[in-house]
């Protein structure tokens, strides 16, 4: 091991080194990126202290500590720099122009002088004469002027409110007049006078046919049936005492299931194929279920109540004798149609066909 031999081989070997493609060919450190480079030319803020006093502030400030007794010297040196008038250039404010007190008073009597717009008003005259629109030429005598749903008529200074009231204003203040006093009014119906034709009035049961049941020129009659046989009937003979009982409307209720004689009443009316239910009001024929449903869903139905002005009743109008049944078994022959005469046996006078009479609460 300590032979030449070694010593040969040893210095024979070379060290590692890299090939000459993994050196670099450039210097990176020569690359500036604008990112990574760092302006600081930043410009010098300009103080307002003078240079004389700055010098001293830093000699002090660099300095090492000193005792309250240099501190005070310091500050006795600095004095009668500050007291110096030394130029210090700071931005002067805006002057404002002088003023004298007359221009001051002449100023306010100018803003006193100026008209005040008023929104309040006290009355609904004051109120209307701030909303309506100023006409921008003189009106004729009958020329109207149409300003949204209000119509203003000028005749002789009267003003025609929609169908409630005409105001005629006046010199020396407003007068309310109904609106049968309007002049139109008035001459529309000097002219039907003359004529001989008598005034319209609003009938919103002209356009219905005129048939009246027995009893029922004054009050809303309904031909219904209790029998459930036919599913769909009695749904509708429901149906429309239920219309009219939220309503709150009184009616009379004809069963025909229980009284024959009502059957035929509605067969002399409609027809021998008159089916149930049927409505009259004040002798006029409305209709079947379809029509009362359809004039209820219109609102027609409601309006129709009010103008017949029929009577009316808070809650359900059940009678506390029938049940609602509007009739009782009879009396005389507890509902069997026969009574014992003399020992024989003959037929109920008092009763229908089927040993009823008429609830006597009801009527």
């Amino acid at each position: 091991m300590g032979c030449s031999s070694s010593k040969r081989i040893e210095a024979n070997v070379d060290v590692y080194r890299p090939p000459p493609s993994s050196f670099a060919v450039f210097d990176i450190n020569s690359i500036q990126e604008p990112w990574i480079v760092v302006d600081n030319s930043a410009p010098e803020k300009t103080s307002n202290v003078p240079a004389p006093i700055l010098e001293k502030l830093n000699k002090f400030e660099n300095d090492a500590p000193r005792s309250w007794d240099e501190v005070s010297k310091a500050l006795q040196d600095l004095e009668p720099t500050l007291n110096d008038k030394t130029p210090i250039s700071t931005p002067s404010p805006p002057q404002k122009p002088e003023t004298t007190p007359a221009q001051v008073a002449k100023t306010i009597q100018e803003k006193k002088q100026e008209p005040r717009k008023s929104v309040s008003f006290h009355t609904l005259e004051e109120l209307e004469a701030k909303i309506a629109p100023k006409p921008e030429k003189e009106l004729k005598k009958t020329e109207p002027v149409r300003t949204g749903s209000r119509k203003v008529e000028v005749v002789n200074k009267t003003v025609s409110r929609a169908g409630t009231e005409s105001v005629t204003e006046s010199s020396g203040g407003g007068v309310i007049k109904s609106v049968k006093e309007n002049i139109f009014v008035v001459r529309d119906r000097l002219e039907r006078e003359k004529e001989g034709k008598p005034l319209k009035k609003l009938d919103l049961l002209s356009g219905f046919e005129e048939k009246c049941p027995p009893g029922g020129a004054d009050s809303v009659v309904l031909y219904t049936t209790s029998l459930r046989g036919i599913r769909r009937t009695f749904d509708g003979c429901t149906r429309v005492k239920t219309l009219f009982e939220l309503h709150h409307v009184v009616f009379d209720e004809r069963n025909v299931s229980l009284h024959g004689d009502f059957l035929n009443e509605l067969r002399g009316l409609v027809g021998e194929g008159a089916s149930v239910p049927r409505v009259f009001i004040k002798g006029r024929y409305i209709g079947g279920v379809d029509e009362v449903v359809e004039l209820n869903e219109s609102g027609q139905l409601g309006r129709i109540l009010v103008w017949a002005r029929v009577k009316r009743v808070e809650g359900r109008q059940a009678c506390e004798g029938c049940g609602d049944a509007r009739f009782v078994p009879c009396l005389e022959c507890s509902g069997s149609c026969k009574v014992l005469i003399d020992g024989a046996k003959e037929r109920c006078g008092k009763c229908n066909e089927n040993g009823l009479v008429r609830c006597p609460t009801c009527l």
